[in-house]
């Protein structure tokens, strides 16, 4: 049956449904189009209610869903796998769910990838974009950064929408804000005492301030100026990605080949954290130039209708509510995730689905081929947020098989800028391990490895950030019988859906010495942790300061 990779929307029932180009009708569904995530996977194996015995369990034997998933594992287990091993059960569970759901799931999902939506979404554990708007595996590329934010000098993002417009074709890019944005509020605050890269990042979100004073300082209460400019703010990244000479160019070619419609489209949205809805947000004011009718023909055709985009985040919102009335009241009222998540921007790899973890629980952060680098400001300062403010525990390194990302750099094909210059990030990982792959002479074997050692060299790369040292320092400092926060790289296999662990180690050594001890405890002025009495080890090693200062960050955001 030949589909489009566009969103389709069953005027039936009004559910989002989504058909991915060669994906086969799911049984019990409307034909010609799959299920929405979100809306029935709460009722069964991945809700709050189910995870408590709430709302009954219609998935496979053998699963938890007496269970909650508990993310926040143990930091004083002695044996680092068996911190994971939950994560990894649910990772399990989720398999078994869609296989029963579909046997063919993972061989389609691995297939191809034909996402129809960029959505470039604030890093918050609390906003995971396939649930709040339920979407399948294959259907959101997503890229996450602080408070959503978008600039044309960000190599990160603008690789990244290079390759969701000109390689995937994207029809749609949501920008996507929330209520009690942690990095909004923080610029509401005036500068701090915020080392860079965190302080370099929050000043383009003072610059928003900058741009709507007049407005702003007329409000006087915190809360109502907050939301306020948290919606500003949408309105201004929406801009700046219309702006972009990736957009423009795509918005050019549309038009001379007289398309009635012009894509990709763009969408403002803000996520309500107390209730769950996401509101709409229109970016294009009076005075602004719409040279391409972004919003003058938006209700002409079902495939751009935001609206029903949102109606089924309603029902998702309500849905919740049914099974849990004060869940959105509870999510909102903090934010304490354990892990951050480093993991590629591919809409078939969503962090939370395939670790079966509920909103709340993993602080993420996407891009291409997930990429950890020390001049990348984008991800550099959500790692010290996630470290320094958060007090995250655990750092997961996830990769995925069939990578376009690595893929690409294993082909001679030429890309435009940016997209080229983070490619040559991936072709250096290469270079660092070309004796070992050069000897692999199976090209999709030579992939799949090339996908375990650029984890492995990005999880070196969190090792050797100054941001992580001086928290492992001070965790160690403490009497931790090991640093943290702990550093874990895995590989998400799109064929079976099974993560995989690499085993990574901060004393990592391979044959060829390319693998070196970047972390070791001598480098970093410590005591082997083995040799230090571990009943002495404070039990709440990831809120702590160093040097008996206050940290600026957990006064500003509260962390105990």
């Amino acid at each position: 049956m030949k589909t489009s990779s566009v969103l389709m929307l069953a005027a039936a029932t009004g559910e989002l449904l989504a058909q991915v180009q060669g994906f086969a009708p799911t049984a019990g569904l409307l034909p010609g189009a799959q299920r929405s995530v979100a809306a029935t996977k709460r009722a069964s194996l991945f809700t709050p209610g189910a995870k408590r015995g709430g709302l009954g369990c219609k998935c496979p034997g053998g699963c938890r869903c007496a269970q909650k998933t508990q993310l926040r594992m143990s930091s004083l287990a002695d044996d680092v796998n068996a911190d994971f091993e939950e994560l990894f059960e649910a990772n399990r569970d989720w398999i078994d769910f869609k296989k029963a759901q579909d046997p063919e799931f993972f061989k389609k999902n691995a297939a191809e990838h034909k996402p129809s939506v960029l959505w470039i979404g604030c890093a918050d554990s609390r906003v995971p974009s396939n649930e709040v708007i339920g979407a399948e595996s294959g259907e959101i590329f997503t890229h996450r950064n602080i408070a959503n934010v978008v600039m044309n000098t960000d190599n990160s993002l603008m690789s990244g929408m290079t390759y969701a417009v000109d390689v995937l074709n994207v029809e749609h890019i949501v920008v996507c804000g929330h209520t009690k944005c942690g990095g909004v509020q923080a610029s509401l605050s005036g500068p701090k005492e915020f080392s860079p890269p965190l302080e370099g990042w929050l000043s383009h979100l003072r610059m928003v301030y900058r741009h709507h004073r007049a407005e702003l300082d007329a409000i006087a209460d915190p809360d109502a100026k907050l939301e306020r400019l948290v919606d500003l703010n949408v309105i201004e990244q929406c801009k700046n990605v219309y702006r972009t000479a990736i957009v423009q160019q795509r918005l050019a070619d549309n038009a001379a080949e007289g398309r009635p419609y012009s894509t990709p489209r763009i969408h403002g949205c803000v996520y309500d954290l107390a209730t769950g809805y996401l509101k709409r947000v229109n970016w294009v004011t009076d005075e602004m130039e719409d040279t391409y009718d972004m919003v003058a023909d938006e209700g002409q055709s079902d495939k751009y209708n935001l609206q029903k985009l949102l109606n089924n985040n309603a029902r998702w919102a309500e849905k919740i509510k049914s099974a849990e009335p004060d869940y959105f009241e509870k999510l909102g009222s903090s934010h304490t995730p354990s892990m951050m998540w480093i993991g590629c921007a591919d809409s078939r790899v969503p962090s939370n689905e395939i670790s079966g973890s509920e909103p709340g629980e993993i602080f993420t952060h996407r891009n291409i081929a997930n990429v950890v680098m020390q001049t990348d400001q984008n991800l550099q300062g959500g790692l010290q947020y996630a470290v320094d403010a958060l007090g995250v525990e655990h750092i997961v390194v996830c990769g995925h098989s069939n990578c376009g990302g690595i893929a690409a750099s294993l082909t001679p094909t030429a890309f435009s800028p940016p997209l080229e210059g983070w490619l040559h990030h991936l072709a250096n990982v290469y270079r660092l391990h070309a004796s070992e792959l050069d000897g692999i002479k199976d090209e999709k074997a030579k992939l799949r490895r090339l996908v375990e050692l650029n984890v492995l060299e990005q999880c070196n790369n969190v090792a050797a950030s100054s941001i992580v040292q001086a928290k492992q320092r001070e965790s160690i400092a403490k009497g931790a019988p090991f640093p943290v926060p702990r550093i874990h790289g895995y590989v998400y296999d799109l064929e079976n859906g099974a993560l995989e662990d690499l085993q990574w180690s901060d004393q990592i050594a391979d044959e060829g010495g390319v693998f070196k001890v970047r972390n070791d405890y001598a480098a970093m002025g410590m005591e082997d942790p083995n040799l230090k009495e571990k009943s002495m080890f404070n039990r709440k090693p990831a809120g702590m300061s160093g040097g008996g200062s206050v940290n600026p960050l957990k006064k500003m955001f509260g962390k105990k």
